[in-house]
This record gives structure tokens, sequence and C-alpha cells, in this order.
């Protein structure tokens, strides 16, 4: 199994929301590492660490609409290189 990390950046109304707790009980729900955080620009930086399936995964669930409250207007993503990531955290 190959993993690989990704970064999510979500815009739209994601902040204030709830969008990073909802993301993290979804994500512990699911099995996906990584961790959540809010940007200085208002957007959101979802950060997955996982096979292809996790990633396509996540992304299914952002282009669903992501956790409830929130309004992804859109988003977009880029490979990243890290080291092994055993959970999932929110950021701040």
């Amino acid at each position: 199994m190959t993993v690989s990390g990704r970064y999510f950046y979500i815009y739209g109304r994601v902040q204030e929301v709830g969008f990073r707790y909802q993301t993290y009980h979804w994500a512990n729900q699911n099995g996906i590492k990584g961790f959540v955080c809010n940007r200085d620009d208002g957007s959101v930086k979802l950060a997955i660490y996982g096979n292809e399936q996790d990633i396509d995964f996540v992304d299914e669930w952002l282009n669903a609409g992501g956790p409830p409250g929130a309004k992804i207007d859109h988003f977009f993503s880029e490979d990243w290189q890290t080291e092994a990531i055993a959970d999932f955290t929110v950021r701040y």
C-alpha cells in the first residue's frame, strides 16, 4: 500500500460553522489521518495522509458538500511530502 499526503484548500462558508470540529469527528469515524486548520484568508486547510483510496474518499466527501452547516464554494488540492501521521487532529 502506497501512502502519501494531500492538502485540500477549501473556500466558502467554512469558518465559524463547526467545520473543523465536524471534520475531526467524520475523519475519526472513517479512519482518516491528518489534520484540519483555519487559514488567515477565511479558508480551511485539510491535510490528509493515507492511500489513494483515502484521499479519493475525502475528495468525494468535499464534493458532496462536506460537513453540515458549511457551504463549500470551491476547493483545490496539492500533493505534499510528510512523515507518517498516526491520527487526525484539529490544529489552531
